[in-house]
């Protein structure tokens, strides 16, 4: 195992969890440090080396012990990372107070406390940090009228100073750094929502798309449901663009989206996957209803207008249909199926729906709604 899994805790972290992953690898890091020098420390001092006295010395090697205790209960889940930084707060404050309290002989034993309030604006926050700022001022006020710590009142008077200097500048990184987080969080979800989305119509893209369609054709085949794929494309709207302008196309394209969507239920995937192509995913919708469907967009869309000098400028569409079948080991099989339904739509004379059976030589095109009905085709 590298030391990069390890400080992960041995968990895969997706895009969305940059965060997370960075906390566990801080949270597991100071844990490791926390453990190796406390228990150094206990080592040194039962050597003769560095006297911190015998009580200071249990404490150690119980921090220690703590402490490596966390790093395996890191391990156990992802939800834990919370829960373990309270702990080491709070069992780092019973040592820093051991020490305050048993090591007299130490004149620099209250520098501990200010590492303590520093880890918890850092691995906790804010409201953490103020926490931890508060017990620590009142322990060695308490401490220090209870008991006699061997600290002058200056000594005294200039730690508590220090530490409320110490915890006013990490509140204020502290606020920078999470005003900078929820700034990148809002940028990198105008960058995937951008990333996701057809840059003139609004409506998703080709690359969403296929990701989108991958997972819900494995889900229709493992429950056993039914999806219907639509595929639509504009005709002679190149013809459009030669002879009026890709401004006026453009805004062919943007009027056809509107006209569609508004024909569509919140759960169908409507999606731009080339220049003048679309595609439209059903779910549980049986083929008389997605044929239905198909009619209603082609001959809504045949009234769909812009004007450009004095010209009506309209477009037509060619809608080719498919569903899945229990043959299907992929969403591309189903795909194939409805482009050469669409492809037989633009050659029987466009502007008009056709629908792929198992294969994709059993396609029929019926003319109207009724004729449908009356063939009894099979999607």
């Amino acid at each position: 195992m590298n030391m990069n899994n390890f400080l992960q805790s041995g968990f895969k972290f997706t895009g969305e969890e940059n965060l997370l992953q960075f906390k566990f690898k801080m949270l597991n890091s100071i844990l490791i440090i926390v453990a190796f020098f406390s228990l150094l420390f206990a080592l040194l001092s039962d050597l003769g080396m560095n006297d911190i006295g015998p009580i200071h010395t249990k404490v150690n090697y119980m921090y220690s012990l703590l402490t490596l205790m966390l790093i395996f209960f890191l391990r156990l889940s992802k939800q834990n990372d919370t829960a373990a930084s309270h702990a080491l707060l709070v069992i780092s404050l019973i040592t820093f107070t051991s020490a305050l309290i048993f090591v007299p002989q130490d004149e620099f034993r209250i520098i501990w406390f200010y590492l303590l309030i520093f880890v918890a604006y850092m691995i906790n926050g804010k409201i953490s940090g103020l926490l931890y700022t508060l017990s620590s001022i009142a322990i060695i006020l308490i401490a220090n009228f209870t008991i006699d710590l061997h600290l002058s009142d200056v000594a005294i008077h200039s730690a508590i100073l220090g530490l409320i200097i110490g915890s006013f500048l990490s509140f204020i990184y502290t606020n920078k750094i999470i005003n900078y987080e929820t700034s990148l969080k809002q940028q990198n979800s105008s960058l995937s929502v951008l990333a996701s989305t057809d840059y003139l119509t609004g409506i998703m893209n080709r690359r969403m798309f296929n990701q989108i369609s991958e997972h819900y054709f494995k889900t229709a085949q493992q429950d056993h449901l039914s999806l219907t794929l639509l595929l639509l494309d504009l005709d002679h709207f190149k013809k459009v663009n030669d002879t009026y302008g890709h401004q006026t196309g453009d805004q062919l394209l943007i009027c056809f989206v509107q006209t569609v969507k508004n024909l569509l239920r919140k759960s169908d995937i409507f999606s731009r996957i080339g220049g003048e192509e679309f595609a439209i995913l059903l779910s549980q919708i049986d083929k008389k209803d997605a044929y239905t469907l198909a009619e209603k967009i082609r001959k809504a869309v045949e009234n769909v207008t812009v004007h450009y000098e004095g010209h009506n400028v309209s477009v037509r569409t060619s809608i080719g249909i498919a569903q899945n079948n229990a043959t299907d080991t992929s969403f591309s099989d189903m795909f194939s199926r409805s482009d050469m339904a669409l492809y037989k739509a633009k050659k029987e004379g466009r502007n008009r729906t056709c629908c792929a059976a198992f294969s994709e030589n059993d396609i029929d095109c019926p003319q109207t709604s009724e004729q449908a009905e009356i063939l009894n085709f099979s999607i």
